[in-house]
């Protein structure tokens, strides 16, 4: 079966991320797109594309430039993507890891939402408090 595009424009987008790339992740997203980070973390809340670089920030903050993630499997259709993603940090010296997915909304081809939806948020608020 041959790769959907928006399968392709998220390998893309997580490929800018990663490289720390945000204007060219943002680039990708649509002018009123929403950023959603659940849990306690000291960054959760909803974000757009002015204020979501300060949120990455405040997440290499908090794991003084530890952060990671490594994309598991990317699946999407023209509306809607899954992106289930394997997340590593540091903290206090020890290595924190845990899974997580990340869910898209698409239009036209640009990125209109993004939610993060931990598979334990309980692993996640540990993470990150």
């Amino acid at each position: 079966m041959a790769q959907h595009p928006s399968e392709k424009l998220l390998a893309e987008l997580y490929d800018r991320f990663s490289k720390g790339d945000l204007p060219g992740v943002l680039g990708m997203c649509a002018p009123d797109m929403k950023f959603t980070v659940p849990g306690a973390a000291p960054f959760s809340g909803v974000y757009t594309r002015e204020t979501f670089p300060g949120m990455v920030g405040e997440v290499m903050r908090i794991s003084n430039g530890t952060f990671g993630e490594i994309p598991v499997h990317i699946i999407a259709s023209d509306d809607h993507g899954v992106v289930i993603l394997d997340h590593f940090l540091e903290r206090d010296g020890k290595r924190i890891e845990y899974r997580t997915d990340h869910i898209w909304g698409i239009k036209d081809g640009k990125f209109t939402s993004w939610e993060e939806r931990p598979g334990n948020l309980d692993e996640f608020n540990k993470a990150w408090s």
